[in-house]
């Protein structure tokens, strides 16, 4: 069932509409440090410039995150591979 879920991003009350109000909470708490540390790092006073500058930071590290999921993929097939073309002696694949 949807719940209403109230949570404040920068001192600003939001709604948001879901089943998991701890996932809710927890995104909105997430975005609310992220932007925040936006500002008090580099001194951005503008609302709309502090979120901007978050989503750049966040989209970073995702783009990262990917990149690195990507490399591990190739790795794991190609790891796959290697075990497939693992001769293994018929009576010995019998037992798996």
């Amino acid at each position: 069932m949807e719940k209403r879920v109230e949570v404040n991003i920068l001192n600003q009350p939001f709604v948001f509409i879901g089943q998991d109000e701890e996932r809710i909470k927890r995104l909105a708490k997430f975005v609310d440090e992220k932007v925040n540390h936006v500002i008090n790092d580099y001194g951005i006073v503008n609302t709309l410039n502090a979120v901007i500058m978050a989503m750049m930071e966040l989209t970073d590290e995702y783009l990262e995150f990917r990149e690195q999921a990507e490399r591990f993929e190739v790795k794991a097939l190609k790891i796959f591979r290697k075990v497939e073309e693992f001769e293994v002696p018929c009576d010995v694949r019998d037992k798996w």
